[in-house]
């Protein structure tokens, strides 16, 4: 098939929509019958745009505040295991997930073993005012004693106790928070368990690109054999890996010309970054002026180095997971290489399960036919010292003209 979208990026997903819908294996999954490939590669120039597809609109906020979420140092039941963050800034693709897995525990923990509990609400936060009184749960033994009242919550009502922070106690010490989903994506990236000591993978990798930038151990891997059935869902992206690559003269040239075209004009009717630029380029300049003309790369703090990133994936929802998983990595790589003074430079893909649900083929059928627009751009407008310093305010898009909205439903089991 000739696909038909106008950049790279929605071409290359194109093909790998219609190499699965023309070649993919039938099977039954815990979560839908799906058409399925193994073993695929997707490479991004990260320099040709920021790569949002643009054949149908993609969910940008909940990209970011999900990245955001996975970032925060588990530090207490409402850090990066909980969905209260993503609840609270209206980011709900997390919701059935939490809802699941609230589901399980109750039945596990409570009804089969018949054991008691109790609810509080959690303290040791100062975010957020709470009016809801400890007393309601202590002294309403009507709701504290009825399990079937637990196992009948509607997902909404399970949602009102998520922003509650309400807890179960167990008899015997076990602590559920509502909306917690055990040691998922951010436990792993910034509080890996490891011997005798916990591992902050992220602030690792930032460190190691200051000191030694051409280490072969960049790596963050979020899958844990040992915690899988603690969670509520095993990692589908599993590891990723950093890279970097000196900049050429003239590459360094194109960021400086980048950061400083939108200058203000001198008294001459010009822009002394750019003119700058022009006779540092010119082919007609001299070595030695042009090395003289360098030094202004470096005055600057033009980046010497591109930053790559290669995540791994085992599974792939193509339709509803590969769109985040490509822009969330492309965040991330953005904001590790303004932390470090790096260019973003190569985003890849090694994907393993990828797979189209059944109720996603007609949906998939309407973006084949589409043509997109040009990649937005992406800004972050100041420059930070850690990655915890970043908010969500801190990003800018720029022409973001996407096709409309393909509304594909996701599939959890």
């Amino acid at each position: 098939m000739k696909v038909k979208a106008v950049n790279e990026v929605d071409r290359g997903y194109q093909y790998l929509l219609d190499d699965i819908m023309s070649h993919g294996q039938p099977k039954e999954t815990r979560a839908g019958n799906v058409k399925s490939l193994f073993g695929k590669h997707f490479k991004i120039d990260l320099k040709k745009g920021f790569p949002l597809l643009t054949t149908k609109k993609v969910f940008t906020k909940g990209i970011l505040h999900e990245l955001l979420w996975f970032l925060q140092r588990p530090c207490n039941s409402h850090g990066s295991s909980n969905i209260e963050y993503l609840v609270r800034n209206n980011v709900h693709i997390w919701d059935d997930d939490a809802f699941r897995w609230f589901k399980e525990w109750v039945t596990k923990e409570i009804a089969f073993e018949h054991k008691d509990y109790n609810f509080v609400i959690a303290d040791g936060d100062d975010e957020i005012g709470n009016d809801i009184s400890f007393e309601w749960w202590m002294w309403n033994d009507a709701k504290k004693n009825d399990i079937h009242w637990l196992l009948t919550l509607t997902k909404e009502e399970f949602l009102i106790h998520v922003l509650e922070r309400l807890e179960i106690r167990v008899d015997g010490g076990k602590i559920y928070r509502f909306g917690d989903l055990g040691p998922v994506y951010g436990k792993q990236w910034r509080k890996f368990d490891g011997k005798n000591k916990t591992v902050d993978q992220i602030e690792n990798i930032i460190k190691t690109l200051k000191t030694n930038p051409n280490d072969r151990r960049l790596l963050c891997v979020a899958y844990n054999p040992s915690i899988l059935g603690e969670v509520a869902l095993p990692p589908c992206h599993v590891m990723m890996q950093f890279y970097t690559r000196k900049l050429s003269e003239l590459e360094r040239w194109e960021v400086y010309r980048k950061r400083y075209k939108n200058e203000p004009l001198n008294e001459n009717g010009t822009n002394k970054y750019i003119d700058i630029y022009d006779e540092a380029i010119n082919p007609w300049t001299t070595r030695k002026y042009k090395d003289e003309l360098n030094k202004e790369l470096d005055k600057e703090r033009i980046p010497i180095y591109g930053l790559s990133c290669m995540w791994t994936q085992r599974s792939v929802d193509v339709c509803c997971g590969l769109p985040f998983n490509i822009a969330s990595y492309a965040f991330l790589t953005y904001m590790i290489a303004n932390i470090v003074n790096m260019e973003p430079d190569t985003l890849i893909g090694s994907l393993g399960d990828c797979h189209i649900y059944e109720n996603h083929f007609e949906g998939v059928e309407e973006q084949l036919k589409r043509k997109g627009n040009d990649l937005p751009t992406l800004t972050i407008n100041r420059k930070v010292g850690t990655i915890d310093q970043f908010k969500y305010e801190d990003f800018v898009l720029e022409n973001y003209n996407p096709d409309p909205p393909i509304k594909y439903q996701l599939n959890v089991g």
